[in-house]
């Protein structure tokens, strides 16, 4: 029988996804986009060995299914920027994807090619299991149910947490109608509204969300929903990398001045960063920039 959400907060174990997001935590958590990448291979089971080395909270990963149904690990569209192979995964029988070997780092063409392969989800957690939590990134609505049944089945809901857009404003919210929900920690996507992060916040409530995932245009819009966050017992995760496009809040601004980006969201009451310089933010972390996260809470 799988656990309740309710009963999972309180366990001590530091690969519990609801212990970890518990506001009673005062830990910044590092999540590393697709594994700890730099040192290995984007979404490798060696980027999460890498990932639980270097002590990171979490690892982001993304999925999605062949076209005989094997959810592989494998952010884009195609096996093109990070593999030996070629063509559109979706449209390509399991073999040929397992054929492919992963390029080192992001891939690209002028990458060299490491022994790892495209992983398959279930691998993936089985790598996962007992060391370190999986934000798991379905890349198609489509084959959100077969993640959700291989979470359960298993056994491994209490170390993921599995994200989806969501639209504050809508009348219903079609997760809450999942067979999954309420079994498998899920965090909302959504932008903040200026003035009204607040009320979206109470808007959602129904989700129980033990961590939401949001972008900003101003910085200063995410003090509104402090107060309402920490009634619900909400953390707020940022993304810090290049592509996310929060203003100038990025991993590469960030690696010439922390304190100015890293710093700036732990202020803001950030919980969670998202990002592709984990070395360097780790070090940021060790180095004393919990004085300013450690107030994130407050």
């Amino acid at each position: 029988m799988h656990q309740t959400l309710a009963a999972s907060r309180k366990t001590s174990n530091p690969c519990n996804v609801l212990a970890l997001c518990s506001r009673d935590n005062p830990a910044i958590l590092t999540v590393a986009h697709r594994g700890f990448w730099t040192a290995t291979a984007e979404n490798s089971l060696a980027s999460v060995r890498a990932a639980v080395a270097a002590g990171v909270e979490m690892i982001e990963i993304d999925t999605q299914a062949t076209a005989d149904g094997r959810l592989v690990v494998i952010h884009d569209e195609t096996l093109d920027r990070t593999t030996t192979g070629k063509g559109t995964v979706s449209a390509l029988p399991f073999e040929v994807v397992r054929a492919a070997r992963l390029k080192a780092g992001a891939g690209g063409d002028a990458a060299g090619v490491t022994d790892e392969c495209v992983p398959t989800l279930e691998e993936l957690l089985e790598e996962a299991r007992g060391k370190i939590t999986v934000n798991i990134d379905t890349k198609f609505t489509r084959d959100l149910p077969q993640v959700m049944e291989t979470v359960l089945r298993l056994g491994v809901e209490d170390q993921v947490l599995v994200k989806t857009d969501i639209d504050p404003e809508a009348d219903r919210f079609e997760v809450l109608e999942t067979d999954w929900f309420g079994k498998i920690p899920h965090m909302p996507m959504f932008p903040v509204r200026k003035g009204k992060f607040a009320e979206d916040l109470r808007r959602i409530e129904a989700l129980k969300a033990p961590m939401i995932e949001v972008k900003f245009t101003d910085i200063a819009d995410l003090a509104e929903g402090r107060d309402e966050m920490e009634r619900q017992n909400i953390r707020l995760w940022i993304n810090s990398l290049d592509v996310s496009h929060c203003l100038d809040f990025n991993d590469t601004r960030a690696l010439s001045n922390p304190e100015a980006v890293w710093g700036a969201l732990a202020g803001a009451g950030v919980g969670a960063i998202q990002t592709d310089e984990v070395e360097a933010f780790t070090n940021w972390l060790k180095a004393g920039a919990g004085e300013t996260g450690r107030a994130w809470t407050r």
